[in-house]
């Protein structure tokens, strides 16, 4: 993986043409670039699959014989089998609360898992959690569409830009977030 310099990567400097205005001042050594630059998108591998055949699936079977289902917003249920083995980030598709600044609309999973068809599958190229906290951090507004639920399409999904920060960089942004997190749970938690 590229060291996050736009002069080695070609595909950071095709998405700094078209958004230079916007990060016209990023630190030396910064580069921005298309989310599907950053991330393999794994869609293709979902399964839909209703409530109904999954009830009917899991009917019977101890939990520690299943497998976590996730969704848009995070897991939803169990099933009896598994699609993927790993460590992803799932990114709502529709369902997700995409308007709202305070939720998070992306999240981290691992392990033997099923994702049905309301989350978009990355498979990071950059830092995983920086990229999560990266879409995280993403205003919506100009990639989704939709009147009564709103849908995040593959196609303005890939249009998602990413800032990219050389890979220690991106390490240090994750371990400054989780600690600036932790410390946030500490204070709710002394005011509880």
């Amino acid at each position: 993986m590229s060291n996050g310099n736009s002069s080695n990567s070609a595909y950071f400097g095709r998405a700094r043409c078209i958004c230079i205005s916007y990060y016209e001042n990023l630190p030396n050594g910064w580069s921005i670039a298309y989310l599907n630059d950053v991330a393999d998108v794994l869609d293709y591998l979902r399964q839909p699959i209703n409530a109904a055949e999954r009830s009917t699936r899991i009917k019977g079977k101890l939990q520690t014989d299943l497998y976590p289902y996730f969704g848009a917003t995070g897991q939803v249920g169990y099933i009896d089998d598994y699609i993927f083995d790993g460590d992803y980030i799932l990114l709502g598709e529709d369902g997700a609360p995409f308007l709202d600044k305070n939720t998070d609309k992306a999240y981290l999973i691992n392990g033997k898992t099923w994702v049905n068809n309301h989350a978009h599958i990355l498979k990071a190229k950059i830092n995983m959690k920086y990229l999560c906290y990266a879409l995280n951090s993403v205003d919506y507004k100009n990639y989704v569409n939709g009147t009564t639920r709103l849908k995040l399409t593959q196609t303005d999904m890939n249009r998602i830009v990413i800032p990219v920060p050389p890979l220690d960089e991106q390490q240090r942004i994750v371990v400054a977030t989780e600690l600036a997190f932790e410390q946030l749970d500490q204070i709710a938690e002394s005011l509880s």
